[in-house]
Formats: structure tokens, C-alpha cells, sequence
């Protein structure tokens, strides 16, 4: 990840920078225990379709727009179909590879529990100045 504070997230309170609150966190520290998975027990790898399970090793495509508060995980990759690099960069969107391990997470409301993103690292980093126009 590079040197400086653009691959970091600042969350406010309030939706303002004046004077509030602030918290800065890079994104492995956002997105460990991102839900992921359109079911509690299901994920899927999107390169070859391979089913994912607790415990292994995945990658996962993420991206926050420049305005945007919230990180989107749209993509997850096994450890073969992983890439290396963000492919076709978007200026104005902050993208990562990053890896690690498919956890559990319980989401209390629902009484459910779901498959999380743990024990990350990036693979890989897209600057939101970087790339083509959306």
C-alpha cells in the first residue's frame, strides 16, 4: 500500500469534517468482518465457481467511491483465480485485492450468522487518482 493517507477511510460523525469526530482506518482494517456470501454457508468463487468455505484461504475484489462512506466487496476469488493486480482501475474509486481467510460473523437482528473477511492483506491497490473515467 503506498506511503500515504489515500488508501485510508475517514468515517465522521455527522457526515461533517469540522470539528467532529473523525476515524481513520486502512482498508484490511475496514473490511475484517465484512460480510460476504449471498447466504450464511454460501460463496462462491467468482473465476471458476468453486464453492468457498470457513476457514479458506480467498481473495476478494473491493471498491469505495470518492464520496462514498461504505466499502462494496463485489467480488471473491479462490487462491488459484485470485489476480494479482486491479484490473482496469476506475478514477475517483479506491479498489483493493485483498487476502485472507473466510471467517463466521453473527449478525444478532437477523439471529443469523454469515461468512466474514479475516486475517487481511493487500494484494492489491488502485488510487482513486489512478486509471479511466467511470
Amino acid at each position: 500500500m503506498t506511503s500515504d493517507n489515500a488508501g485510508r477511510h475517514q468515517s465522521t460523525t455527522n457526515g461533517a469534517l469540522n470539528n467532529e469526530t473523525t476515524v481513520t482506518a486502512t482498508p484490511e482494517a475496514v473490511l475484517a468482518g465484512h460480510p460476504v456470501g449471498p447466504r450464511a454457508n454460501g460463496a462462491v468463487c467468482i473465476g471458476c465457481g468453486e464453492a468457498l468455505h470457513e476457514t479458506d484461504i480467498v481473495f476478494a475484489y473491493a471498491y469505495r467511491c470518492a464520496e462514498a462512506a461504505d466499502w462494496v466487496v463485489s467480488r471473491l476469488y479462490c487462491l488459484e483465480c485470485a489476480p494479482s493486480r486491479v484490473r482496469s482501475p476506475t478514477l475517483g474509486v479506491t479498489e483493493v485485492v485483498v487476502g485472507g481467510r473466510l471467517g463466521t460473523i453473527a449478525l444478532p437482528t437477523a439471529r443469523s450468522h454469515r461468512l466474514c473477511l479475516t486475517e487481511l492483506a493487500v494484494r492489491a491497490y488502485s488510487h482513486p487518482t489512478e486509471g479511466c473515467a467511470p
